[in-house]
């Protein structure tokens, strides 16, 4: 596998930065911010808005670098430790974020750079919270965090994609369960309660599903360039309107007419940020509420006095699914799972004939779930990883990294599907062979976590940080661990991965596990050059007769794809 080679893209990037002199960097930047982000802080990005990959090389879905004058650093989380080495070359540093032992970006910045340096960042491809905590980190040092309003990467991406224009098309109630007008009602007496004249909404999925619409702006997320405003009277959509499809426009004047009258008016995307400034003329002391993970060229277009930095209330609404969107889930998964079971009884007859492979097994899986019924597409790039390739968190398979799945190795896949019902991802991990002794003992520990938090019982609203630790529990028995959280949220034909609640050792903005929220649990554990495993299932949080809440798994697909005598042996081989 070929390295990609980033030295000319770095240097033409330092002398952009040595001739970004302005009033506020009349020496230019010493140092340059390239985070994983676009205008809406998404997770997986627009070819167009990849920077952090085309100057890095590397293709992860999480991670910033950092160029000074000298050095070109890479910090990303435990699930991509093994995948950056392979990806990036020598110019590059990769710094582990998470572990005890690394420096935080704004720690490294403060005793690195000169006295009275200047650090700069495109401020529409950072959140509100990581500038504020950059910036000051780096005050203490004497440093100065400054927006650039122009992307450097871009100036140096010659061939850089043009912005994606696909189609947007409703999601019928029989779907979502609420009209776009119930939605909008309930956020305008949050804001009442919250004493906020309005709401500025620019996470895609907090947009797709305030107006019941999708799209395919980002793949693999049915989403599609918008921001939105809602105020105490009326909502504006921003967004381009020939993209909406007859479809669409028709069902979003049912759904925002209310008495004859509509609340609703479309405006042009880029009219977005001009709009706001309107909203808090000079003495106005209306009060804007901006998510916390907003871009911070968002708050630049609000004065001080008037943001309201905080969770956005949208992502709540959405994370608690209704009767409807719950039942749509398992219908959805019902039949996921029988693509699933489809597959690996494949895998089961094929993989000791030869001839399978890593890119052709995933190729299979995914023709398999095109034959169910309202399947639209993955919900991300199938992680189909055997042997060595397993121990990559988020594999990629590539034709210069493509194994062939043999009787001798693990094999570890982790999919998931987009249906007009439902999101799914699970992942299994099986072995269609003889695992050694030391295979069987990790992936029992690792099913025992499993098994272990999804029969958890939990008191309302507990912060999944406090949760993760139970799926661990048997790992560290024997002293082994995972670098990645143990859940995420899911969304109803939306993002794979949903915020505010998940299971995470990481103590971050938790909303707190509610009934009707969905979640994954997958613990693993990863011998890099030899072998990965995780098991995950999709869940329901749930009421319990004892009045606090539970979790019911979603996949019927069968936990105990290592074969049955192997899986014996497991239980055997541990006492248990």
């Amino acid at each position: 596998m070929a390295r990609y080679a980033s030295g000319v893209y770095l240097r033409e990037l330092r002398e952009l930065m040595r001739q970004s002199k302005t009033a506020a960097t009349p020496n230019g930047l010493q140092a340059y911010i390239i985070p994983t982000g676009d205008s809406h802080q998404n997770e997986y990005l627009a070819p167009c808005d990849q920077h952090r990959e085309f100057i890095s090389g590397f293709t992860g879905s999480a991670g910033t670098a950092v160029v000074t004058d000298k050095k070109a650093l890479l910090w990303t989380d435990g699930r991509y430790f093994a995948q950056a080495v392979k990806e990036f070359d020598e110019n590059w540093q990769l710094m582990k974020d998470g572990l005890a032992d690394t420096t935080k970006i704004e720690t490294y910045l403060s005793k690195e750079l000169p006295q009275n340096s200047t650090i700069g960042v495109d401020p529409s491809t950072i959140s509100i919270h990581r500038f504020h905590e950059i910036s000051c980190g780096v005050a203490g040092a004497g440093h100065n965090m400054v927006c650039v309003s122009d992307n450097l990467v871009s100036l140096v991406w010659k061939n850089r994609p043009a912005a994606p224009s696909e189609p947007v098309f409703p999601l019928p109630t029989m779907y979502t369960g609420k009209r776009c007008s119930e939605k909008v009602s309930a956020i305008q007496q949050k804001l009442d309660d919250m004493q906020c004249a309005a709401l500025a909404v620019t996470a895609l999925d907090e947009v797709a599903w305030l107006f019941n619409l999708r799209g395919s702006d980002i793949p693999f997320n049915p989403v599609f360039f918008a921001y939105a405003i809602v105020t105490d009277k009326d909502v504006v959509l921003f967004v381009d309107k020939s993209k909406l499809t007859e479809e669409a426009l028709k069902q979003l004047t049912e759904e925002t007419t209310v008495d004859g009258s509509s609340f609703l008016s479309i405006e042009p995307y880029n009219h977005f940020h001009t709009y706001l400034k309107k909203l808090t003329p000079e003495g106005s002391t209306n009060k804007i509420m901006v998510s916390r993970l907003s871009s911070q060229d968002v708050v630049n277009a609000i004065p001080k006095e008037n943001q309201m930095v905080a969770n956005s209330p949208i992502a709540l609404m959405k994370a608690v699914k209704n009767t409807v969107e719950l039942d749509g889930i398992r219908q959805a998964s019902v039949r996921d799972s029988a693509a699933l079971c489809q597959y690996f009884s494949w895998l089961e007859k094929e993989v000791p004939k030869g001839g399978v492979t890593e890119m052709s097994g995933a190729e299979r899986l995914l023709e398999l779930r095109r034959n169910q019924p309202k399947f639209i597409g993955p919900s991300f790039e199938t992680i189909s990883g055997s042997g060595p390739n397993g121990a990559i968190i988020h594999y990629r398979v590539s034709a210069g990294t493509n194994r062939s799945l043999t009787t001798d190795e693990m094999y570890l896949c982790d999919s998931g599907g987009q249906y007009w019902d439902g999101t799914t991802d699970v992942t299994r991990t099986m072995h269609y062979g003889q695992a050694t002794p030391h295979e069987m003992e990790c992936y029992t520990r690792v099913l025992k976590g499993h098994v272990n938090l999804a029969n958890t019982v939990f008191p309302d609203k507990c912060r999944g940080a406090l949760l993760d630790c139970l799926s661990r529990t048997s790992l560290w028995e024997a002293g082994l661990n995972f670098n990645h959280g143990t859940g995420h949220g899911v969304g109803a034909f939306l993002n794979v991965h949903e915020g505010p609640h998940g299971f995470s050792p990481r103590a971050t903005a938790d909303a707190g596990l509610e009934a009707g929220m969905l979640v994954t649990d997958e613990p693993g554990y990863y011998e890099d050059g030899s072998f990965g495993i995780r098991i995950e299932n999709v869940c329901v949080v749930s009421q319990t007769k004892t009045k606090v809440r539970g979790m019911q798994a979603t996949t019927l697909c069968d936990l105990l794809l290592l074969h049955a005598a192997v899986l014996y042996g497991m239980v055997c081989n541990n006492g248990r």
